[in-house]
């Protein structure tokens, strides 16, 4: 087994710096150099890292592809050196232009190295203590994918971290991606594939699964950055579901110079949020007028009954303050019969813990919406309405399941 700092100091006579600071290196007939691609928060477009990218040249200037050598164009030892060079070109590139504000340097790790990283693992702890940067600052990029052994993976990502890295799961959503072996792995960072974003673009039933892929990764305690952002529109998307880091073309192309950490790139957030279809608008102005009537003194199914005419309207039902229904369910005229109706719930139901319940009562005669979800017994996507509404002076929130599909139809 080779020890690493001989690695590194073998490595280090295949690199050589430019006149203008940069470094480049040799790999066999390739000429290395490092480009970086910036990482922005969502939230206010603010540069807060780069990835590493290496660009290979052949010696007659005709550009090479980085996938051809490391997805199997090499043997083994070829691809830990490669490897290896383009850490060791990335780190030192970063370190000559990076302010101490500069965030975060993304590095990928080839899932050999991985597979291997009792025997190559220690080239970044050298690499690392060679150059004094802070690995704190260091996120080590893995594709879960490229790693078929769990435990292998796991044992791999307890090692960066030991080091002080933080650990980066890449193109999160491709092939046998595992939410289990994602929940036991603690990783930092989990990078989805822009596949996932095409596909929400594509397919709303995509587009309503993405909040909840999200949701469940910071639950995991793990930020989310969406890959591969190449305009607005998707700009707008990963924010809308929840991501709270993005990359690609839309915010920069990759380039050997780091862009300033004040670098901001402007997201719209006019539409940022889930989107709202027409239907649901036009229910939520009628379940207000009919929250009125409630507070004059009016009874329930005759309040609700121009509400329930509305083709979205799945049910009306009324809660009390504790957020436990006491009304009965009062079906839309056009929403035929509940598919599951053992699951549609009944009197004795308790939503105090639905986030449209919470928000009614905190924000008192404004109505709230609840994300898109199944409602189990129509076994329909829907979203929920509510409304803070008396019912024979009783103080509560009323209620209304709207059919999205149907909504968005309007």
């Amino acid at each position: 087994m080779t020890q690493p700092h001989v690695q590194l100091s073998r490595l280090e006579t295949q690199a050589s710096q430019n006149a203008d600071g940069s470094w480049q290196g040799r790999f066999r007939s390739l000429r290395l150099s490092s480009v970086f691609q910036p990482v922005v928060t969502l939230r206010t477009g603010r540069v807060v890292g780069h990835e590493g990218l290496v660009r290979l040249d052949y010696a007659d200037g005709r550009g090479a592809t980085p996938f051809r050598f490391f997805s199997g164009g090499l043997d083994e030892a070829g691809l830990i050196e490669l490897d290896g060079l383009c850490r060791l070109l990335h780190l030192r590139n970063f370190l000559g232009q990076a302010t101490p504000d500069a965030g975060w340097l993304f590095l990928n790790v080839s899932p050999m190295v991985v597979a291997g990283h009792r025997r190559h693992g220690e080239f970044l702890a050298a690499l690392l203590h060679e150059t004094g940067f802070d690995p704190a600052r260091v996120v080590v990029e893995i594709a879960e994918s490229g790693v078929q052994d769990g435990d292998t993976l796991a044992e791999a990502v307890s090692y960066y971290r030991r080091l002080g890295c933080l650990v980066a799961i890449d193109d999160y959503g491709v092939g046998l991606s595992s939410l289990t072996r994602l929940w036991s792995l603690g990783v930092d960072i989990v990078k989805l594939d822009r596949e996932l974003l095409l596909a929400a673009l594509a397919r709303d039933e995509e587009r309503r699964l993405l909040p909840s892929l999200v949701e469940f990764l910071h639950d995991c305690g793990t930020l989310v950055l969406m890959e591969g952002v190449e305009n607005q529109v998707e700009a707008q998307l990963a924010l809308e579901v929840g991501c709270d880091l993005a990359q690609g073309f839309h915010f920069a192309v990759p380039a050997p110079a780091l862009r300033a950490p004040a670098h901001v790139v402007p997201i719209e957030r006019a539409r940022a949020g889930l989107r709202t279809a027409a239907g649901v608008d036009e229910v939520a102005s009628h379940l207000a007028t009919a929250a009125a009537h409630l507070a004059a003194g009016g009874a329930l199914a005759d309040a609700s009954a121009p509400l329930r005419e509305l083709a979205p309207s799945l049910r009306c039902y009324w809660v009390d303050a504790d957020g436990v229904q006491r009304s009965e369910n009062l079906l839309g005229s056009r929403a035929g019969a509940p598919r599951f109706a053992l699951l549609l719930d009944q009197p004795g139901s308790d939503v105090s813990g639905r986030r449209f319940f919470v928000r009614a009562i905190a924000y008192p005669g404004a109505v709230q919406r609840s994300r898109v979800y199944l409602q189990r017994g129509f076994g329909v996507a829907c979203v929920t309405l509510a409304v803070t509404a008396p019912l024979a002076g009783r103080a509560g929130v009323l209620c209304c399941d709207v059919a999205w599909r149907t909504a968005q139809a309007d």
